[in-house]
Formats: structure tokens, C-alpha cells, sequence
């Protein structure tokens, strides 16, 4: 999963990434239902890390009148998200931009930052990353937000090697595999989760709920 965002290389990352995380397409799924609950007042809905467009394809199946801006600072993926949401009629503003440089000019009902938060350098940087969802967000909005983890040590190794045999069974070859399992702690920049959750809710979230979980990647549904 240790990939050069610009590369023209992640226009596979949609095929591969179903393969290396367990239950990657019930992420997506569950969130839509989430997603549903609320659907009367979402009108616009603001994605950060769109590149490869799963969010788009999923969340539009349960708002079709919503206007989403899909953002992402990797042009590849961007340009593979534009692809695969070619027959949806939606309305999509792609925006090519860092997350901390786009300037929100109107508040969105609702937002996801799946699979983002754990690329985010330091928990300062991460807490200011957080700080502009909330503000970019209307009072009552949903934040769906899903991110990589850590936990004690023990517990790491032995996640960390059935995941390792997950992908594996997934045809990801063992160099792969292994070199993911030995590296994931140096490779993303982890929060145990309660970290997380006193990030949220001291930028004003409320009523954060734990909704998915797979190996140790985690989904987290909370209220601006």
C-alpha cells in the first residue's frame, strides 16, 4: 500500500486495494447505509482522498440528488476517479488540491476521509487536518472517517500476521505481504483509539461511534 501518489502506476489501485484489505468493499457499503439514514439532508457532500472514485460509485447509489466535491491531490487518481464515475448522473466537482491548501467556500452537510488520516504526518497535523473538516461542515453534518491504527504491541503482531496471511490468500505475493507486515508502523503515522477519538471530539464532534473494523483498520461515524 506504499505507493507514489503521482505515479501513473496507481491507476490499478482500485483493482489491488480490495485485495489487501479484508472487507474493503464492506466499508464502502456499510457507510452507505449510514450514509442513508440521513439522506433528506445531505445536498452536498465533500470527499477527501476521492482519487480512484469508490466513494463516488457508492455514496451516489444512496444520494442521487447530492452534490459531491471529490477531492484529491494525486492527479493519477483523480483522472481514475473522473474514469470510473463516467455514467453516474451525479454532479461532481473533481478538485486537484492538498486538503490543507483548498479554500471551502461554502459549508457541505456531509464529508468522508477514508483511508487518508493515517498519511497525515504528526497529531498536530492531524488535529489541523481535522480542525478544517469540521469547520467546512454545517452544524448536525456526518463525518464518516476510516484510518489505520495501532494498538499494544502484542496485539500488532498477531493482527498484523493474519493480515499477512489475508493477502496472501488474495494472490499478493509474500515479499509484499511480509514487507507490509514489517513496515506498517514506520509506514503510516498511527493513532491507538482513543488518540483518535479525544482528536475528534476536541475539535467539537460529538457522538463519535466505532462502525467498522478489519484487521487493523478502523471506520468511525461522528456528528459536527
Amino acid at each position: 500500500m506504499n505507493l507514489n501518489w503521482h505515479n501513473n502506476q496507481v491507476k490499478t489501485y482500485d483493482q489491488q486495494i480490495s485485495k489487501k484489505i479484508a472487507g474493503y468493499n464492506l466499508l464502502y457499503d456499510l457507510t452507505s447505509h449510514l450514509l442513508s439514514i440521513h439522506t433528506p439532508s445531505i445536498q452536498r457532500m465533500l470527499i477527501i482522498g476521492a482519487g480512484g472514485g469508490q466513494e463516488l460509485i457508492s455514496f451516489s447509489s444512496v444520494l442521487p440528488n447530492c452534490h459531491f466535491t471529490a477531492l484529491d491531490f494525486s492527479e493519477p487518481m483523480l483522472a481514475r476517479a473522473k474514469e470510473r464515475t463516467q455514467q453516474l448522473n451525479t454532479p461532481i466537482d473533481f478538485v486537484l488540491a492538498n486538503w490543507m491548501d483548498y479554500e471551502v467556500t461554502a459549508q457541505f452537510d456531509a464529508a468522508s476521509c477514508l483511508l487518508v488520516l493515517n498519511f497525515i504526518e504528526g497529531i498536530e497535523e492531524k488535529a489541523r487536518f481535522i480542525n478544517k473538516i469540521y469547520h467546512s461542515l454545517k452544524p448536525g453534518a456526518v463525518l464518516f472517517i476510516a484510518t489505520m491504527m495501532k494498538d499494544s504491541e502484542q496485539c500488532m503482531k498477531r493482527q498484523l500476521a493474519a493480515w499477512k496471511n489475508y493477502m496472501q490468500q488474495q494472490e499478493i505475493s509474500s515479499e509484499h505481504a511480509t514487507k507490509f507486515a514489517e513496515t506498517y508502523q514506520d509506514a503510516y503515522q498511527l493513532l491507538q483509539e482513543d488518540e483518535l477519538i479525544s482528536l475528534l471530539t476536541a475539535c467539537g464532534f460529538t457522538s463519535v461511534s466505532h462502525y467498522f473494523q478489519s484487521f487493523l483498520l478502523a471506520g468511525y461515524i461522528c456528528i459536527k
